[in-house]
């Protein structure tokens, strides 16, 4: 009798285990677990290319939902993590964007636009003849002087080894990024991403101290004379 429900016992302990290991079979298959890099359906064929580039762009914004960041991990581990290759010239695709041109943009810069726009720089410049260095030094005349050679100011080491003189390229390329144009300045100033808003601010620096060299030409034939005369 104690064999017998020892037995007994045992095919019930056996029954319950198979049937939780099938209960937890079939509840995997109704809701498939989240593995992150993986999809949860098996695609026929090969992964819809991603466009790798139009992610960077949006990133990380257009990969809030989870599914588009397991597709594009998916799409990554498929391809070995390769980029798609850029289509020639020619075969529909858009050409690279050219930089701008700083002359043309200079010579339909408004000077006006640009003092109002170099209004956010008045806390750490003055912008007036003989007027006193703040955290930064006096911009009246910067056009076309030497890099850091305003008298009695205390430049970072950056500055002072750079070397040149403020030219409206150096200018351009300055006021877009600081940090990056002259690495280890003490300059803060993130930088103006417009091209045009540049521009407007350098042809306004250009009216003060009126030694300012004369505006580049622009490589462009379509802008008027009037409007380089502005």
């Amino acid at each position: 009798m104690t064999k017998s429900r020892w037995f007994l016992a045992g095919v019930c302990v056996t029954g319950c285990l198979a049937f939780i290991w099938s209960l937890s079979w079939f509840a995997g298959k109704l809701f498939p677990e989240d593995h992150p890099g993986r999809l949860a359906y098996a695609p026929e064929g090969e992964i819809p290319p991603v466009d790798l580039e139009a992610v960077q762009r949006g990133w990380p914004n257009n990969l809030a939902d989870q599914g588009e960041r397991n597709r594009l991990v998916a799409y990554l581990h498929d391809t070995k993590g390769t980029a798609p290759q850029p289509t020639a010239i020619g075969s529909g695709e858009a050409e690279p964007e050219q930089p701008p041109d700083l002359g043309t943009l200079l010579a339909s810069a408004d000077a006006t636009e640009g003092e109002a726009k170099a209004r956010a720089c008045v806390s750490c410049h003055d912008f007036t003849s003989g007027g006193p260095d703040r955290i930064g030094p006096n911009l009246w005349g910067v056009v076309g002087r030497d890099v850091a050679s305003q008298r009695g100011f205390s430049y970072s080491g950056a500055m002072q080894s750079h070397g040149g003189k403020w030219s409206y390229d150096q200018l351009f390329e300055f006021l877009a990024s600081p940090a990056r144009s002259i690495p280890g300045t003490k300059m803060t100033f993130a930088g103006m991403r417009r091209p045009e808003d540049r521009a407007a601010v350098i042809r306004y620096l250009a009216t003060l101290g009126g030694n300012a060299p004369p505006l580049p030409q622009p490589q462009s034939g379509a802008v008027s004379q009037a409007a380089i005369a502005k």
